[in-house]
């Protein structure tokens, strides 16, 4: 399957993903419905942008960087495990590098919004983990990107949903990203499986251990309620 992004319908999947993500993590309730959801971004939130976004601007400097950090599934084999996760800290091209971060630090805001920020920065190592293990082992390819992590992530939102019973816009959302995700494993873009996976990792971490309350009731109360 391919990592690379080059099919323009993958583009427009990928912008309807991270779309239902932000919309989704709107609330109409609480300090942040009167300023907007992203204002001010968490603290986590920009972290973990910052975390990928200042490698990834030094190798867009030093070229050379990328070499000792990207997915190369031979040398993963020969015991450079760690590209499995450094792989997320440098982006493939200035493209790929404007994009990736776009996405990940809207998705990133959303993300740590609703799950709160141990279980967004779980989510976001365990899905860095799965998609570098899938992408070294599974359908292995050579390159870049935290792409990966993002759409997991993401994802994770969809998978939220259903479980903690909502209604109405909310699992209409799910069920487009699923759509979404399906729509790109036909296309044979690997960043399918990421969105497959981050549902099933959302739907868990929502029976298991699910955000506060008060975060998904001011959701809820946005876009939908709970089933009694």
């Amino acid at each position: 399957m391919s990592t690379s992004g080059d099919d323009p319908r993958s583009w427009v999947l990928y912008v309807v993903v991270v779309a239902l993500t932000a919309l989704v993590a709107a609330p109409r309730h609480g300090r942040h419905a009167a300023k907007g959801w992203w204002w001010q971004p968490p603290v986590a939130a920009i972290a973990l942008w910052l975390l990928v976004a200042v490698p990834s601007v030094i190798r867009l400097i030093e070229p050379a960087m990328e070499m000792v950090f990207r997915r190369d599934p031979i040398r993963t084999r020969d015991g450079e495990w760690w590209r499995v996760f450094t792989s997320a800290l440098t982006q493939d091209g200035v493209a790929g590098t404007v994009g990736n971060l776009v996405m990940f630090a809207i998705v990133a805001i959303a993300v740590v919004r609703v799950w709160g920020w141990q279980r967004a920065v779980a989510l976001c190592v365990v899905g860095q983990l799965l998609w570098g293990l899938f992408t070294s082992f599974v359908s292995p390819s050579v390159g870049s990107g935290v792409s990966g992590a993002t759409f997991v992530m993401a994802a994770s939102l969809a998978g939220l949903w259903p479980v903690v019973a909502a209604r109405h816009a909310l699992l209409l959302a799910s069920a487009g990203t699923f759509v979404a995700g399906v729509l790109l494993v036909l296309l044979d873009d690997a960043h399918g499986v990421a969105v497959l996976i981050g549902m099933l990792l959302g739907a868990v971490l929502g029976v298991v251990l699910p955000p506060p309350r008060q975060i998904t009731a001011s959701h809820l109360g946005a876009h939908g309620h709970l089933r009694s």
